[in-house]
């Protein structure tokens, strides 16, 4: 497993599960009125989705596993509300 990949991955996933407990990542403050946590969490999400896309056939078993995860487990607490 590319170990940047797994960085990049983990740290997208890290700061949607953060922003999913409500948090705001540093520098959303800049986005003003517009800033919502939620927002945030589903624009992390759609992007590790989108890279997920765009990275299909490109990927080892355990990097494909490791987004994978990473989007079900995101996609779960969204729809739960993201209060677990």
């Amino acid at each position: 497993m590319n170990p940047h990949f797994a960085s990049l991955v983990l740290g997208l996933a890290q700061q949607a599960e953060s922003a999913l407990a409500g948090n705001l990542p540093p520098g959303a403050e800049a986005l003003g009125a517009q800033a919502n946590a939620r927002q945030i969490a589903q624009t992390l999400i759609d992007t590790l989705a989108m890279l997920e896309t765009k990275m299909q056939g490109h990927l080892d078993s355990d990097e494909q596993q490791l987004i994978a995860g990473a989007l079900t487990a995101l996609r779960f607490r969204f729809v739960q509300g993201g209060s677990h």
